[in-house]
């Protein structure tokens, strides 16, 4: 995400471009999905690069595999840099920056590229960059100062303040600086913003690229119901993508529209409605393109939920079409197929077929996760005629065999068929009887027989009958009328066939995938990775850069080996507020990782203490601390390629710090009383340690040089109620400040000793 601004720092700096053209990742502050606050002008920088690359693309990914060398990795540097307020604190810890580097080469290792340290973190303490506000482009000339060339740079900060609402931005490319700015929540873990963002870097627009700073939902309210053909931004118009790939009825843009792949999706911004479309990674709604084409078929269901045919019309009086989607509307224009058929003796006969949708006689409205009858009047119908069955018609003759005297006035047969329990019902609003002879009585109980006939055109395909029982008798001339609710029919079958409409969006071209892609916007436990084609145009802009050729593979061997604390020792004194932290060198390390925070007493971590997280290259590091405190450390070897494994860091070690200069810490528990003699004592000159202890119990005596190393070995004494007095072999010591501990069950006693 870039903008450039015009500032003056000694003299004028041009380094992106407006707020609104900025390419970032925003997280929305109401849900858990990723939001787009992305500006085209960048977004056509980054596809046109993309564009340039293809060109040239045989001779680019032979380079890019040549840089391999025998099927290995192409290897990247990246440099970190933390940055923290001016006054030094705030800033992100290494190990979630390292957490992030070990989930982005899982992310990389499907195009052979692993990332690799150029060096230790980098430390900025700058509050002007810690709080990125592109309204005074100061953190872009702070990146431009302290950016390594030719690397991969990375800034993690604090917050990206860019004027648009609704959303956290959590990173950002910038085309000007080569570099990518994120925020600290968004480099934690197996996060993917820095995988997003370094798609960028290598030439990936969004797949949803022309569709920035615009919503699906707002276009469509706009328009007809089908996508534009064109969105415009700053009179620039974009091509918007069909959904349909390779197909002879719709010519393929997706090598020039949106981001120019054709194995990734059409996406309209989808990751953009959050909570009001999607529910986790499936995106919810019911977005159409320019030609009327779904990206989501299935919410058309496959079959209506029910239709009505009327006797002798050969076109359907109502259609239900069921929406299955539960967040968005079908909208006008959508092609839907509707195919009328039934079926015979096993054999299935297709009537009619036809795509509504692609005419204005032809619109629908589909609400909701609902029904909606499509055949009307209304400016939102298919017209009544359109859906038909093709010539084939239902007819009605009424008959009583055994009564030649009967006659018959019949209302038309309506014919409700619902496709998902098979049932077929016949209705009739009234079938008047009557008894035509002079002479004869009919009686109770003759049969009255309605055949449904099925005609296709004059000829009959085949037919069924419904009977009906006269309930009274009827003398010479009487009649009778049968109700709605006596003349009413269930049946699996019609006129002897079972009638079948088949609905569904006439392409289906779509993989699915759009959620799953790491430029799409959708959240972290969504996008998971690239397509094929993506993968190829981010080896060539790998290779165009030089990074295939220019970088060997480090020559660091993988650590095996632990570290090894040497002080302060788990349990040990720092006797004054600047410690020296020294470790072991480690086979293959080229820097250390050192961790080192304040805990309470049981040997928690203190929340709001002192913290310090560092990577240095030696093997000693000093660090002033807060006296009387304690505090815990470790330290983990790593190199360039070796910063994932924890297994190697060292034991943790605890500590106390004393400031002995000023005076010495004395904690009562079993002493009552101490002291050392002669204080201060001369070379080769031992010294007593008296003791008055208010019990029986053992103790432990500790003697300390100036830098917390334990100088003598540990002499335990037993201590009696009363007065102890124990000679300590300091003859051996050079001069210099010493602190003699001496610890019991309860606490400790320290005295500070002077040898001259």
């Amino acid at each position: 995400m870039v903008r450039c601004l015009l500032y003056v720092i000694g003299v004028i700096l041009l380094f992106g471009i407006q707020s609104s053209d900025v390419q970032a990742q925003i997280q929305t502050t109401t849900h858990n999905h990723a939001q787009c606050g992305v500006g085209l002008i960048e977004g056509q920088a980054i596809k046109n690069r993309m564009l340039d690359n293809r060109r040239n693309k045989v001779q680019l990914l032979e380079k890019f595999e040549r840089g391999r060398g025998n099927d290995s990795t192409v290897y990247v540097p990246i440099q970190f840099h933390i940055v923290n307020k001016s006054d030094g604190t705030g800033g992100e810890s290494n190990q979630d920056i390292f957490d992030n580097l070990c989930r982005l080469n899982q992310d990389y290792a499907g195009i052979n590229v692993e990332f690799y340290l150029a060096g230790p973190t980098r430390v900025i303490n700058q509050d002007l960059l810690y709080t990125n506000s592109f309204d005074n482009g100061m953190a872009n000339y702070f990146m431009g100062l302290y950016r390594v060339p030719g690397v991969v740079n990375v800034f993690v900060g604090n917050e990206i303040v860019n004027g648009q609402s609704g959303g956290t931005t959590l990173g950002y490319y910038t085309n000007g600086l080569d570099i990518v700015y994120a925020i600290q929540s968004a480099v934690r873990g197996t996060g993917t913003t820095l995988t997003h963002e370094l798609g960028h870097f290598f030439g990936l627009p969004h797949t949803f690229f022309g569709w920035e700073n615009k919503n699906y939902g707002g276009v469509m309210a706009n328009t007809t119901g089908r996508t534009p053909t064109i969105v415009t931004y700053n009179n620039q118009p974009y091509d918007v993508e069909l959904i349909a790939r390779k197909n002879s009825d719709a010519p393929e843009n997706c090598q020039a529209a949106a981001d120019g792949f054709c194995d990734t999706d059409a996406n309209y911004l989808f990751g953009f409605f959050g909570s009001l479309y999607n529910n986790g990674c499936e995106y919810a709604a019911t977005a159409i393109d320019p030609r009327g084409w779904l990206f989501r078929p299935e919410v058309i269901n496959s079959t209506p939920s029910r239709f009505k045919i009327l006797e002798d019309e050969t076109a359907f009086d109502e259609l239900w079409l069921k929406n299955n989607s539960t967040k968005d509307k079908i909208y006008p224009k959508t092609l839907i197929v509707v195919e009328a058929e039934y079926t015979l003796g096993g054999t299935t006969t297709m009537m009619w077929q036809d795509t509504i949708g692609d005419s204005d006689t032809t619109d629908i409205y589909c609400n909701t996760n609902s029904d909606d009858n499509i055949i009307g009047t209304g400016v939102l119908d298919v017209k009544k005629g359109f859906i038909n069955l093709n010539n084939h018609r239902l007819d009605v003759n009424v008959t009583a065999p055994s009564a030649p005297s009967l006659s018959f006035a019949a209302a038309p047969a309506e014919y409700t068929i619902t496709p998902a329990t098979g049932n077929h019902r016949t209705d009739m609003d009234s079938l008047r009887v009557m008894n035509t002879s002079t002479t004869v009585t009919v009686n109770a109980g003759t049969n009255v027989i309605a055949t449904d006939i099925f005609y296709n055109g004059g000829t009959q395909v085949s037919s069924s009958d419904r009977t009906y029982s006269l309930p009274v008798a009827l003398a010479p001339g009487e009649a009778y009328t049968f109700s709605p609710v006596d003349l009413r029919v269930d049946a699996m079958q019609l006129a002897g066939v079972t009638f079948g409409i088949n609905t569904y969006a006439p392409h289906r071209d779509t993989s699915g995938t759009t959620s799953e892609n790491v430029m799409s916007y959708y959240d972290d436990n969504c996008a998971t990775q690239f397509s094929v084609e993506q993968g190829d145009a981010m080896k060539m802009d790998i290779a165009s850069r030089g990074f295939a050729t220019l970088y060997a593979k480090p020559s660091n061997i993988v650590i095996t080996d632990t570290a090894v604390v040497l002080h302060p020792v788990d349990n040990s004194i720092a006797p004054q507020p600047l410690v020296h932290f020294a470790w072991n060198p480690v086979n293959g390390a080229t820097m250390y990782h050192v961790f080192i925070y304040e805990i309470n007493a049981i040997g928690a971590p203190l929340l709001g203490g002192q913290q310090f997280d560092v990577v240095v290259n030696g093997t000693d590091y000093w660090q002033t601390l807060t006296a009387n405190s304690r505090f815990e450390w470790v330290v983990t070897p790593m190199n360039a390629t070796t910063f994932c494994d924890r297994g190697i860091a060292s034991k943790k070690a605890k500590f106390r710090v004393f400031n002995w200069n000023v005076g010495v810490d004395n904690v009562e528990a079993e002493i009552h009383s101490s002291k050392i003699y002669p204080n201060p004592s001369n070379t080769r000159q031992d010294v007593i340690l008296e003791v008055e202890s208010k019990v029986a119990g053992d103790a432990q005596i500790t003697i300390f040089n100036g830098i917390g190393q334990e100088v003598m070995p540990t002499q335990a004494i037993s201590l009696i109620p009363g007065n102890n007095i124990q000679k300590l072999t300091t003859s051996t010591l050079a001069a210099g400040l010493y602190v003699i501990n001496v610890k019991t069950l309860n606490g400790t006693t320290s005295h500070k000793l002077l040898i001259k």
